[in-house]
């Protein structure tokens, strides 16, 4: 496995673990009548739309498949 690789698979488990951590807060934290798996994975998706390391990783994430596939 290359550096590039090895990189793309560690950011991979990055934005897993900050996905995994904002869910767990927004399930253990909203209460709602609404709440359901449809409406705590769109609440999750709107976190993370502003979470700025989320994000970071997205971006390094991009980066880093668009110089692994020319």
């Amino acid at each position: 496995m290359n550096n590039v690789s090895a990189e793309l698979e560690a950011v991979r488990a990055q934005l897993d673990t900050v996905r995994q951590a904002v869910a767990a807060e927004v399930d253990s934290t909203w209460t709602s009548a609404w709440k359901s798996p449809d409406t705590v994975d769109a609440k999750v998706r709107a976190r993370l739309a502003g979470h700025k390391e989320y994000q970071a990783l997205r971006v390094r994430q991009r980066e880093l498949e668009k110089g692994s596939n020319p």
